[in-house]
């Protein structure tokens, strides 16, 4: 069992405990979850269970691991009605839909749920709409096809869960490629390069992974579906010819049909899996032989990348260690799950300069917001706790809510003695677009703001974004200076690459990177967040987290 499978019966027992209202308890399964996805290690035994969990979540892991399931999941299945859980099923469901379909619309099947879709009874319903219809035409679609799209996220994790799970079963060699490694922030298949040792590579896939069936197998190649409906493909590839398959599986179909025009013009032929027969022992290499800079995989899309390749004019991307901190962190103080001094301890192992410490303001109180008092004392906290170490630094902020007029939770006194300010909207979803840009404006405008976090407010398979001009806002930070935050959190996202490029073309100087981390095995987060920024096109200075800790200062 992968840790990406482990996390998945976790958030199995939190989408029923979210069907029983315990949203509290489901939180914490959630937070634990995307904790153990990111780890970079495989929970092989109850020995390896990260001590940072709750003690609860540890036991359930221990059961996971013996058993597959655990004593309050399978009460729960017990509990919540059959039909919420046939429904809970389909592709991209939230709990909080089940439930309204459920009970205020009487719909406990997937043949009630097509018959309510086709009736109009989804649509011209107040409490559902013609957004949410769309939404359950999808996951019926998904549902049908017997397929299941993933986050990035989701992806990345699995990926690397059955990539170092394959190792200690004797792969020799084993790589992400496809839509994974490009970036996508949606993927609906995992595509692995696998170095070859005969048909012995494929038994040990076959063997090692739980599987509801093979979709195709051949001499060197193997697609299974598994018992989630995610489809995993597997290019089994020679040594000398195992970079070229690389470019080959990760690129986009227009950036392989550019790649293998060049390579014919060049006298290369094609394997019969369609990579370029090019010997080479890295990618870099490959790219050399065609004539080629080097092509980052995440902007391998087919667009401009090929022709500034073959000027030799392709930018350096930003990577992840050009990192020097994590910019949007909580504690305990608020609903994080560990102390600030836990916070620094973990920094300090991921070689940060600082880390930006930013609980919730007041207004939040369901993500028990600090009032000016308690921000106060935790700033004392923060300052004893600095001087105990200098590195990682802590920086004394705050996430602020944005309120109804554009005025922000804390007013300037208390903001000039922050290190740094991030402001959000976690409200106005019934706004129109007009108002909520007008506050957000207004925020952007206060001199003590330095990010925007999550500019759309969206969360993945939950609820879209509020209405907001987005234009209007980049324009805005384009003039004031404040960054956009990429908030790297597996259920945000926000700002996707899309958005980055089109807050760039804006005129938006600065992002901020943040993994929105609620405990210290989200810090993990960073590594499959930069291939966000990357499909971005962004470079090193681009990005705040960048500057080090005397330009950071210097900076704010």
């Amino acid at each position: 069992m992968t840790n990406w499978n482990i996390a998945c019966v976790l958030l199995d027992a939190r989408d029923l405990l979210l069907l029983k209202g315990e949203k509290f308890l489901a939180s914490i399964y959630e937070k634990s979850a995307y904790s153990v996805s990111a780890l970079e290690f495989p929970l092989s035994s109850s020995y390896e269970i990260p001590l940072f969990l709750p003690q609860n979540i540890r036991e359930d892991i221990r059961e996971i691991l013996n058993t597959g399931n655990f004593t309050l999941k399978g009460n729960l299945e017990k509990e919540v009605p059959k039909g919420m859980q046939v429904l809970l099923r389909l592709p991209g469901m939230y709990p909080e839909n089940v439930a309204k379909l459920y009970t205020r619309a009487d719909i406990d099947s997937v043949s009630d749920l097509s018959k309510a879709i086709r009736d109009g009874r989804i649509r011209k319903n107040r409490e559902f709409g013609l957004r949410m219809e769309e939404q359950l035409r999808k996951s019926l679609l998904l549902y049908q096809n017997n397929t299941r799209e993933l986050t990035l996220f989701d992806g990345y994790t699995y990926g690397n869960s059955i990539a170092a799970l394959l190792k200690t079963k004797g792969v020799k060699r084993i790589e992400i490629a496809g839509s994974v490694r490009r970036g996508k922030e949606q993927v609906n298949n995992i595509n692995f390069v696998v170095l070859s040792d005969g048909e012995k590579t494929k038994e040990i896939i076959k063997k090692s992974l739980s599987y509801k069936r093979i979709e195709k197998e051949v001499d060197d190649y193997i697609s299974l579906k598994d018992k989630r409906n995610i489809l995993l493909k597997f290019l089994i590839a020679d040594e000398p010819y195992f970079s070229s398959a690389m470019i080959y599986y990760t690129g986009s179909k227009m950036h392989n049909i550019r790649i293998k025009e060049i390579g014919k013009a060049k006298g290369f032929e094609c394997a019969r899996r369609g990579y370029l027969l090019v010997q080479g022992e890295g990618e870099e290499n490959v790219y050399e032989k065609l004539g080629m800079q080097y092509i980052p995989p995440e902007i391998r899309e087919g667009e401009e990348e090929i022709d500034l390749s073959l000027r030799f004019s392709l930018p350096f991307l930003i990577q992840e260690e050009d990192i020097r901190g994590d910019l949007h962190v909580h504690t305990n103080f608020s609903d994080g799950m560990n102390s600030l001094r836990e916070i620094k301890e973990e920094s300090f192992f991921h070689k940060y300069e600082y880390v930006a410490i930013t609980d919730h303001s007041s207004s939040l109180k369901i993500a028990n917001g600090l009032s000016s008092k308690r921000l106060l004392k935790q700033m004392e906290f923060i300052d004893r706790i600095n001087r105990e170490r200098d590195f990682p630094v802590l920086l004394k902020g705050s996430e602020v809510e944005i309120h109804k007029d554009g005025s922000l939770d804390f007013g300037d006194e208390i903001l000039s003695r922050l290190d740094f300010v991030v402001c959000a909207l976690h409200s106005g979803f019934d706004s129109s677009a007009a108002e909520n840009t007008a506050k957000i404006v207004s925020a952007l405008s206060n001199k003590f703001v330095d990010v925007f976090a999550h500019p759309t407010g969206k969360m993945v398979d939950v609820r879209q974004g509020y209405a907001v001009n987005l234009s209007k806002v980049f324009e805005v930070a384009a003039k004031t200076g404040v960054a956009m935050e990429i908030n790297l959190f597996p259920k945000r996202m926000d700002l996707s690459s899309g958005l980055v490029k089109q807050a760039r073309r804006m005129g938006v100087k600065y992002f901020s990177v943040g993994t929105d981390a609620h405990n210290i095995g989200h810090l993990n987060m960073m590594g499959y967040g930069i291939k966000i920024l990357r499909r971005a096109w962004l470079k090193k200075g681009d990005v705040v987290n960048t500057l080090n800790f005397k330009e950071l200062k210097e900076f704010l």
